[in-house]
């Protein structure tokens, strides 16, 4: 029997390497989700990334720029699909409470697998579009990851924010510049905007409702 493709020590040397310093129990859990990720991906296509360095680049190291930059403990993951970023930063944020939202059943099976086999207690899934998602109380940080155009998405999540409250987004370097120029309007205050690392990488835009 072929041996899964990612052990805690190969995450470690890759999170490492990128400075990112977590326990060996942060480790075996990123390493046993990207395990799950790959075995449930070929019948729920759950990402089109499939070589194993890119995926921890993308998936473990991408997510993980943004645990230092979260506000609060409520924290929202919009359009989470395969659970990014919400999945990674819960793991190594146990201190946090996140609820994870997406629309699409399988990947909403898929989530509640990697919670429960995981035993990640500080999250849950909310199988729901994000506009009919019920909040009597602001989250901290919103999360996204290219789920939409920045007026669309400032428009969708609104209902989850209170002034004060962070939007923490992975999105494409032309988005982050259109982030920018449209924040004033949109009722947003940018924070940080950084540009891509590397090529294929996402720019990191922080923004806060005022």
């Amino acid at each position: 029997m072929q041996p899964p493709p990612f052990d805690p020590a190969r995450i470690a040397r890759a999170l490492d390497a990128a400075g990112q310093r977590f326990g060996p129990d942060e480790h075996a859990r990123l390493a046993e989700y990207l395990n799950l990720l790959v075995k449930w991906n070929a019948a729920y296509n759950l990402t089109g990334i499939r070589d194993p360095d890119a995926l921890v680049d993308r998936h473990l190291v991408e997510s993980l720029e943004l645990a230092p930059l979260l506000r609060g403990t409520r924290i929202a993951d919009v359009g989470t699909g395969a659970g990014l970023p919400g999945i990674p930063l819960a793991i190594v944020a146990p201190d946090r409470h996140f609820v994870l939202i997406e629309i699409r059943a399988k990947r909403v099976r898929f989530l509640r697998h990697v919670v429960a086999t995981l035993g990640i207690r500080n999250a849950e899934i909310a199988h729901t579009r994000v506009e009919d998602l019920r909040c009597e109380h602001a989250f901290d940080t919103v999360l996204a990851r290219a789920v939409a155009p920045p007026a669309e998405l400032a428009a969708m999540t609104r209902h989850l924010t209170a002034p004060g409250t962070v939007l923490l987004l992975l999105t494409a370097a032309r988005l982050g510049e259109e982030w920018r120029e449209k924040a004033a309007a949109l009722e947003l205050r940018p924070v940080r905007i950084d540009a891509p690392g590397k090529p294929g990488r996402s720019a990191i835009v922080m923004l806060e409702r005022i």
